[in-house]
């Protein structure tokens, strides 16, 4: 199995199509965790650091946001699945960086 992109690479891909659809909140950050696990699935942990609170998220936004990233993904080399979460600038600070 290959090893996929840089996970640099794939955040930027994300952060730009996160950018395109959140028109009402800042991206600050995108940041990717690869994880195998198992010869067949990886599993990507992402985590979307962005300027305001949790009620200025979209819900349909964030909801749809694997369907829209997914496609870039792949025509990038990227298999893994993404899985999002979402955190506010200010909670940021106390996360470990994936």
């Amino acid at each position: 199995m290959s090893a996929g992109p840089e996970a640099v690479d794939v955040a930027e891909v994300i952060k730009n199509v996160l950018i395109d659809d959140f028109e009402n909140i800042r991206i600050v950050d995108v940041r990717v965790l690869r994880r195998v696990e198992d010869e067949d699935g990886v599993t990507l942990e992402i985590q979307v650091i962005f300027e305001g609170t949790p009620k200025d998220l979209d819900a349909r936004k964030v909801a749809g946001a694997v369907r829209h990233v997914r496609p870039k993904l792949t025509a990038m080399g990227e298999a893994g699945f993404p899985l999002f979460s979402f955190v506010s600038s200010g909670e940021a600070g106390s996360l470990v960086p994936a």
